[in-house]
């Protein structure tokens, strides 16, 4: 395995690349995955090797698909995988940057940069790029992502065992003005076996819409899910005294949720600073009541 970036009785933080860092973890070694890989095209965060700005939507549902190939293959047989995937329209797009007063301003102080600027530096593309199975999706489509991603986890012996409605309390204004604006998003739970551990007590148990407040941020990461949903599949998907993953670990939401249920957390990021981030957030470990599974 990866050397950690911090490592006590309870948090494992992995610094490097999901795929590879997933391929040096033994089989069957976690108890739930919980997490939301980035959007494509919609955020640059400042590191080499990114997901979500792969050249074509294509190539960004391969390199998601090997990374679910290793968590199926990590995953303990008893144990669920809660995917938070956005999808995204077929149109000129320029991403934008993570940081937070970048992205209101711009890289050049006082504006934004132009549409020539972003397409120099990759973070820009036409239309017309967005290829799919060698085909560009038609302009103002959605691409189906969440879909497509899905599909694919299911030829790799994944069960999809519901699509959960993440409906938005609030949202930042959508600007188009011929389509109604987006208000939810998909999360897959997604289990190996037939028989895996679930609580029916728990609130995931009550519906497969969850209304629940769109991303917050967290600190330095302006993309992470409210904790409300990782606690949530905890309760429902992973044992007392178990592991719970998190591949994208950002600024550690989905490790903050798993202490607070008495669960141990293994986060992995290639952004240092995030997980910086995410031990600021975490509870002292003398201030931790976890059991031995």
């Amino acid at each position: 395995m990866t050397t950690p970036f911090y490592a006590d009785e309870h948090v494992t933080l992995l610094l490097g690349d999901a795929l590879e860092t997933l391929r040096g973890m033994p089989d069957t070694s976690v108890n739930c995955i919980v997490t939301s890989p980035p959007y494509y095209f919609q955020r640059d965060y400042g590191v080499d090797g990114q997901y979500g700005l792969e050249p074509t939507p294509q190539d960004y549902l391969d390199a998601l698909l090997a990374v679910t190939g290793e968590l199926h293959r990590v995953l303990a047989d008893h144990g669920t995988c809660w995917l938070n995937c956005g999808d995204a329209y077929s149109q000129r797009k320029a991403v934008r940057v993570s940081s937070h007063q970048e992205g209101l301003h711009g890289r050049v102080r006082g504006g934004r940069p132009s549409w020539r600027e972003s397409r120099a530096a990759g973070l820009a593309r036409m239309s017309t790029e967005n290829l799919i199975d060698g085909r560009a999706v038609t302009e103002k489509s959605l691409m189906m992502l969440p879909e497509r991603l899905a599909l694919g986890m299911q030829d790799q012996g994944w069960i999809i065992r519901s699509k959960i409605i993440w409906a938005l309390t609030a949202t930042t204004p959508d600007p188009a003005p011929d389509r109604p604006p987006g208000r939810w998003e998909p999360i897959y739970l997604a289990v190996k076996s037939r028989r895996y551990h679930w609580d029916p007590a728990s609130q995931a148990s009550a519906s497969d819409v969850w209304t629940l407040p769109a991303s917050r941020g967290g600190g330095a990461h302006t993309a992470s899910y409210p904790p409300e949903i990782p606690a949530r599949a905890i309760a429902a998907g992973c044992r007392e005294g178990g592991t719970v993953l998190d591949p994208f670990s950002g600024s550690g939401t989905t490790g903050v949720a798993a202490l607070a249920a008495g669960r141990r957390y293994v986060g992995i990021d290639l952004n240092p600073k995030y997980h910086a981030e995410a031990l600021r957030r975490m509870p002292q470990p003398s201030l931790l009541n976890l059991t031995t599974p």
